[in-house]
């Protein structure tokens, strides 16, 4: 698989924002060879999806989606950190 194609289908994968979906899309759409590479990189596309969301409640929902022993160990960490940060930066430059 091209790095392009990849990265498509994570962007497509991430845009289910919930992360159950997100596995079934990377399940249902990827070569089994890529699965582990797919889930180790899903948790850099989830925070400005699940920022989008309509409400705080949605996004805490979809953080909370995640499992706590997800693999890569650290995803819902990066997730929450990704959300806050793009948060703050949206905050500061006055779009949120």
């Amino acid at each position: 698989m091209k790095p392009s194609k990849f990265n498509a289908e994570i962007k497509l994968a991430a845009k289910k924002t919930y992360y159950p979906q997100c596995l079934q899309y990377i399940e249902d759409n990827l070569d089994p060879d890529f699965h582990d590479l797919a889930k180790a990189t899903l948790p850099y596309y989830l925070p400005s999806n699940i920022l989008e969301l309509p409400s705080k409640d949605e996004r805490r929902a979809a953080i909370d989606s995640i499992p706590d022993n997800a693999t890569p160990s650290h995803s819902k960490d990066l997730v929450k950190i990704g959300v806050e940060m793009l948060w703050k930066k949206d905050r500061a430059n006055g779009i949120r």
